[in-house]
């Protein structure tokens, strides 16, 4: 559930202009920063039942790839100790973005759930606008394929980074966005809304003023097709996702701000 979680947070908190060309997405970054490190305790419930089921991590580092100065920026996913007796997950997603253009370089991800494994990997090649994937799942052959980029389309945790580049409190509520995001070997889009400023609650009592959105997920995954999910970001300059919550086909997860290290700005939305 918690490589659920990170879909979540990768491909649902996303706001963005309306359709534009790439060179057109990418204004400049001012919210994060090198060595941000940014953390979520993740819940799952199903019936009566709530359940303290893992931790999920951001982080956001300057380094070299060969000669060109690019971010590296890492998310993973895992279940306690306590809730890997009932399904173990040790996740990882990671991917090479160019500062200027905040186009991918490479992307990869690692999955480990319950004995599921999959392993996806990512090159982008802007000049030839093509994508190269490559895909393996437990003992399967590997699988290739080749995806056209499309305008505004990011990898999963690229995308997360670029939306809290923009300007969100500037959106107009319940205007539908929508968002290309490359999944394995396939290209979706996802639709959000701004709904409301409002002030939440975190579950260690502190409260922040936020932005609250819903977004309408892929059509065939966890998520219940009739039902929104819900996230609320900070409404300061950091951009931050403090609480998200969404009912899936067993249950419900909820995730709620742990830790937030090495902010680039001062955290004004905190009350």
């Amino acid at each position: 559930m918690v490589h659920k979680m990170l879909i979540t947070l990768g491909a649902l908190i996303l706001i963005l202009l309306p359709a534009l060309t790439r060179s057109q997405c990418y204004q400049g970054n001012t919210v994060f920063g090198d060595g941000e490190d940014i953390s979520y305790t993740v819940h799952y419930n199903w019936g009566p039942i709530w359940v303290d089921a893992g931790l999920v991590t951001f982080k956001a580092k300057l380094e070299k790839k060969g000669e060109k100065q690019v971010w590296h920026l890492t998310s993973s996913g895992k279940t306690y100790p306590s809730y890997d007796v009932l399904f173990k997950v040790r996740d990882y997603y990671e991917t090479w973005v160019d500062p200027e253009t905040f186009h991918t370089i490479n992307f990869k991800r690692y999955i480990y759930e319950g004995g599921y494994t999959l392993v996806n990997t990512l090159n982008f090649d802007h000049e030839k606008n093509k994508i190269y994937s490559s895909t393996k799942s437990n003992n399967n052959p590997v699988r290739f394929d080749t995806v056209a980029i499309q305008p505004c389309a990011f990898d999963m945790l690229a995308a997360v980074y670029f939306t809290r580049t923009l300007d969100m409190g500037h959106i107009p509520m319940y205007q539908k966005k929508q968002v290309s995001v490359v999944i394995d070997d396939q290209v979706y889009n996802i639709f959000i809304r701004p709904l409301a400023k409002e002030v939440v609650e975190n579950n260690d009592g502190k409260r922040y003023h936020c932005i609250k959105l819903s977004a309408k997920m892929v059509e065939g995954t966890i998520f219940k097709g009739d039902e929104d999910v819900l996230v609320w970001i900070t409404d300061d300059e950091n951009h931050i996702p403090i609480y998200i919550e969404a009912k899936i086909l067993v249950g419900t997860i909820k995730a709620y701000l742990k830790e937030a290290k090495g902010l680039r700005n001062p955290f004004k939305s905190l009350l």
